[in-house]
């Protein structure tokens, strides 16, 4: 389910051989298409709060490539 800006759609996920789902929003408010890479940035009163994968992994290439670390 797509998560509209500001909403919150639904995460689905395997753990341990079984299909889980719990609601999901966008770590900054953004939408964020269904199907999309997320990662879970943190998990607060049943609710994940997701990022892009791609904006991530970006930040990490970056950081890797000018010595910078956060």
């Amino acid at each position: 389910m797509p998560i509209r800006a500001g909403g919150t759609g639904e995460l689905i996920y395997s753990q341990m051989g079984t299909r889980r789902v719990c609601g999901a929003r966008s770590d900054d408010g953004s939408a964020l298409a269904k199907g999309a890479e997320v990662v879970v940035t943190r998990y607060e009163r049943g609710i994940a709060y997701v990022q892009l994968w791609s904006e991530l992994s970006g930040e990490l290439n970056e950081a890797s490539t000018t010595g910078k670390s956060e």
